[in-house]
């Protein structure tokens, strides 16, 4: 009897080492635990010997499966890469869902560096977000300064929506006329007409939002929040050298005057590069994957021409990147 709890005890402990050390030995797919009530669906490839790994943030309405063309230009490349869904998205939202409560981005960044340390994988990180993703590692990077090496924002929420944010503060001005003695508070007002206009436009935006009876409500409680974030707010905590801004020229979202103004209010020795791309819409790494990827790439194998604070202007389907004069070959589509 006694040997065979010790064979159980030896094969339950095995699988336990296994799972804390997965991050260091093999590809894993599948749900990683950070407490004994919140698990998050993860993809993870290891870097290859002397190669960096880039930790990948999803986009508003995204899951770990629309980075794969960009993932699969970068894994060919030696660099590891980390995927997950957090709360609210993929794998994770089936798992919890429905979601019926605001997602605190604050509790993004936090769950963010639980999963790093439990994957083991090492700091300084490569940090690359796109959209509602760029506004989780900027937080990421405000909270964490010192575990960021380099903090790639593709297209980065820094504020509201300006077109979503003046309507709503119509909405509610005009509430406020009519219905005088009405006891919402303006906060309780703005997510009332906040998941209006989540419901009424995102399924004709953004049809990815209907895959499941779950992600339109998940989406408007993301949006929800993070919608008080302000990362134009806490610039001067970015590392020297450590911002690399992605800019998509046809943005159907974010005009570029709202990123450039973030970049502006970025300390000058905290910018590394500032990329326009030309012929991308606003989810960049699914329009133009290879590229991207490939001036991550550039990025987080330390090209010292992309640390020096400069624009510049990137032409996909041609696979170059001119700064002046000066090409760089880089992806092409």
């Amino acid at each position: 009897m006694k040997s065979v709890l010790l064979a159980v005890f030896v094969v339950v402990s095995a699988l336990f080492v296994s799972m804390e050390s997965v991050a260091q030995s093999k590809a894993y797919k599948g749900f990683v635990a950070l407490s004994a009530t919140k698990e998050l669906y993860v993809d993870y490839v290891p870097a290859e010997a002397k190669q960096p790994t880039v930790i990948l943030i999803n986009g508003l309405t995204y899951s770990t499966r629309q980075w794969d063309n960009f993932t699969d230009n970068l894994v060919a490349k030696g660099v590891g890469v980390l995927r997950y869904d957090p709360i609210g998205q993929g794998q994770t939202l089936l798992k919890y869902a429905p979601i019926l409560a605001p997602i605190p981005y604050q509790d993004q960044i936090v769950d963010l560096k639980a999963l790093l340390e439990k994957m083991k994988i090492k700091g300084p990180y490569n940090l690359v977000g796109l959209s509602y993703g760029g506004g989780i590692a900027a937080g990421f990077a405000a909270a964490y300064p010192t575990l960021v090496k380099n903090l790639v924002l593709m297209a980065p929420f820094t504020r509201p929506l300006d077109g979503t944010d003046n309507w709503i503060k119509a909405q509610i001005w005009a509430t406020r006329q009519i219905f005088p003695f009405n006891k919402m508070s303006d906060d309780d007002l703005y997510d009332y007409y906040l998941h209006q206009i989540v419901y009424a436009t995102y399924p004709q935006a953004e049809p990815i939002v209907l895959e499941n009876p779950f992600k339109l409500e998940a989406t408007y409680r993301l949006v929800q929040g993070i919608r008080k974030a302000r990362p134009i707010d806490f610039t001067h905590t970015i590392p020297n050298r450590a911002l690399h801004l992605m800019i998509a020229r046809q943005d159907q979202y974010i005009n570029t005057s709202v990123l450039d103004e973030y970049w502006d209010a970025v300390p000058e020795e905290a910018r590394a590069s500032r990329l326009y791309i030309n012929g991308s819409e606003h989810k960049m790494v699914e329009a133009v994957p290879y590229f991207t990827a490939a001036w991550v790439y550039e990025i987080v194998t330390g090209n010292k021409r992309l640390y020096k604070g400069d624009d510049f202007e990137g032409y996909p389907f041609r696979g170059e990147v001119r700064a002046g004069q000066e090409n760089i070959k880089v992806g092409r589509e």
